[in-house]
């Protein structure tokens, strides 16, 4: 700037601040002066003055020139304290023009690319990262400049991965740039492929698991009721030759039999409630309590049981599932119980965005510490001398309710009775 033309003018010492490729310092230059005139003041502005006063014009002036010094102070901190955590930032951070090129860069980004950031400023993306990868990321930071908007997405190559932020840059003759924010999320992306890879793995390994059960369970079906057919026969045709202690004998091997027969029955449809499951469409839930009373006539009989329930809601399901689900609690009701008639009440209410349903029974109830144990499969909490079953019938339940994307829980206290909760989606679950 000269200013040896103007009156009683000079610069008598003048020291401007290192700049670097991510700082610029607009330096003020005030003339204050006590025989100036509006000729001298444009001369002055024109030579690059920021601010001209003449000493008439009075404290006022001065202590509104001091808070603007104050107020370019405060913003030089501020902008100073911004760069230092550009600089200091794991993130990979540059500034970016429409044509692609970095106008600015913190050591990060220009880490990840073997380069110093002097070097790398000036450069296009297309120098640095593979044309497609390039094309999209100016695609997506002009879009940015046009619009104004901040865009987020991921992109990768060459096995690396990154979550990128594209911000609009809005300064005066900045405004045809954009800020690239990258982080790198290799080690996340990683993980998540490789727990993709482990559940598909699980996936196919549960589906040849189940198809072995039902293989196996299908293939012992001929061979069990041979075993049990001529059990039968022999007990008939030399039941006259036959002392008690071999009739006794084929007693047991044909009721072990009927109880094979029954678990490999029970293994069969456990293994068929993911690959042979219906369609999901509403369903009227009365109509599957009907179905299930049906199905347990001669139990509900024998037992003088008395089985009752609220209005039930239609839900969007797997009829034959659910006839299958409320069979296995009312059968269970009605086994589990000591003393008296069995006594189940069937119920349900909206919660949200699903049904919760519930089966309540008079029966033995189920002790705190194994309410949990009674989902897995082949779980049997008393012996088969006290009652009979597979251990399989709850495990089916909580089973068939996964696929629905339902749960299922037991309340109960022991000697009072039990009540089973299940929750079904009112929109369907998962029918796959």
């Amino acid at each position: 700037m000269r200013c040896d033309r103007l009156p009683d003018a000079g610069v008598r010492r003048h020291r401007v601040p290192r700049s670097g490729p991510r700082t610029r310092f607009e330096q003020p230059f005030i003339l204050l002066t006590g025989t100036g005139s509006e000729a001298v003041a444009s001369e002055a502005v024109a030579a690059g003055v920021t601010h001209y006063f003449q000493k008439q014009e009075g404290e006022q002036q001065f202590e509104k020139l001091a808070n603007q010094i104050d107020n370019a102070v405060e913003q030089h901190r501020t902008e100073r304290k911004y760069e230092l955590l550009v600089d200091n930032s794991p993130d990979l951070i540059a500034q970016v023009n429409a044509e692609g090129e970095f106008v600015m860069t913190n050591e990060s980004m220009a880490d990840s690319f073997g380069v110093s950031t002097d070097m790398l400023t000036g450069k296009s993306l297309f120098d640095v990262v593979p044309d497609d990868i390039a094309e999209h990321r100016l695609e997506v930071g002009r879009e940015v400049i046009e619009t104004g908007e901040t865009r987020r997405f991921e992109d990768g190559y060459q096995g690396e991965y990154f979550h990128n932020v594209f911000v609009p840059v809005d300064l005066p003759g900045e405004r045809e740039t954009f800020q690239v924010i990258a982080r790198d999320i290799t080690g996340r992306k990683e993980a998540e492929i490789e727990l993709k890879e482990t559940v598909e793995k699980l996936e196919e390994s549960n589906a040849q698991l189940e198809q072995f059960a039902y293989v196996t369970s299908h293939d012992l079906q001929e061979p069990l009721r041979m075993v049990s057919s001529y059990m039968q026969l022999l007990e008939r045709q030399y039941k006259d030759d036959l002392d008690e202690n071999a009739q006794e004998f084929i007693e047991y091997a044909v009721d072990g039999a009927n109880r094979m027969k029954e678990m490999i029955n029970d293994l069969l449809q456990y293994s068929r409630v993911d690959s042979r499951g219906g369609d999901f469409e509403p369903t009227d839930f009365e109509n599957v309590l009907e179905q299930a009373r049906d199905n347990l006539r001669v139990a509900i009989a024998e037992s003088d049981a008395e089985l009752t329930h609220d209005p039930l809601p239609t839900v969007v399901c797997d009829e034959s599932q659910m006839v299958m689900l409320l069979q296995n609690l009312v059968s269970n009701a009605i086994k589990y119980c000591d003393e008296g008639p069995p006594r189940i009440h069937v119920a349900a209410e909206r919660d949200g965005d699903e049904v919760v349903f519930s089966v309540s029974d008079n029966g033995i109830g189920i002790p705190e510490d194994e309410r949990d144990e009674v989902f897995r499969i082949f779980s049997r909490l008393h012996g088969k001398d006290e009652y009979s079953g597979t251990g399989i019938g709850l495990a089916m339940c909580q089973k068939i309710l996964d696929r629905h994307d339902g749960s299922i829980r037991v309340e109960s206290e022991v000697g009072e009775g039990s009540t089973f909760y299940f929750t079904i989606p009112t929109g369907g679950g998962n029918d796959e």
